[in-house]
């Protein structure tokens, strides 16, 4: 007995074609999806790349102890704040303040100095200082992209009765760059 094969028909072959591309368009399509099609909050971070997740938790600070000068330092700048410390001969400075030229600042949130917890809701300059100061704000700056700079820094001065000193020592976390839910960033509000 002898088996003929024979042509496929144009059906059997357009539908074959079809189903190729349809498995095979997933693939292709998966890598089209843009940031605007992602809903808020909806990626897990083991989605994410090391990168993305350390720009999300923010930046973190560890001064080890350093000698009192007396000038103002700059520990980082973001979103029209410069967040800035001082550690004179008596005690330790957190300084918020305006980039040059910007827009007014405002800081909301919780500090304690010494020991006592105080709340903050303010325009403008911000110096928190004391033997020991932590601070636990948010602060923006009144124009500009209108994103919220997360601030939580500890600082400490130890004086030459301590044993130790004079010394100062800071650390904390800074996280930049969210929006507040209500703003859309889109004209005044």
């Amino acid at each position: 007995m002898k088996l003929r094969l024979r042509a496929p028909s144009p059906a059997f072959v357009i539908s074959l074609i079809a189903l190729l591309v349809a498995l095979g368009g997933t693939a292709y399509a998966s890598g089209l999806i843009s940031g605007k099609q992602i809903i808020d909050h909806s990626i897990p971070a083991k989605k994410l790349t090391a990168a993305a997740v350390n720009a999300l938790q923010g930046r973190s600070f560890n001064l080890r102890p350093f000698t009192p000068d007396s000038a103002v330092h700059q520990l980082t700048t973001t979103h029209g704040i410069d967040v800035n410390y001082k550690c004179d001969s008596k005690q330790i400075h957190l300084i918020l303040n305006k980039r040059a030229g910007g827009e007014s600042l405002f800081v909301s949130g919780d500090y304690a100095q010494d020991g006592v917890m105080k709340s903050v809701n303010q325009l403008e300059i911000q110096d928190f200082s004391g033997q020991s100061v932590n601070v636990n704000v948010i602060a923006w700056a009144r124009g500009g992209d209108r994103k919220v700079t997360r601030i939580d820094l500890g600082g400490t001065f130890w004086s030459k009765e301590s044993g130790a000193g004079p010394a100062c020592q800071l650390w904390g976390l800074i996280t930049t760059g969210t929006r507040p839910y209500g703003i859309s960033g889109k004209g005044t509000q």
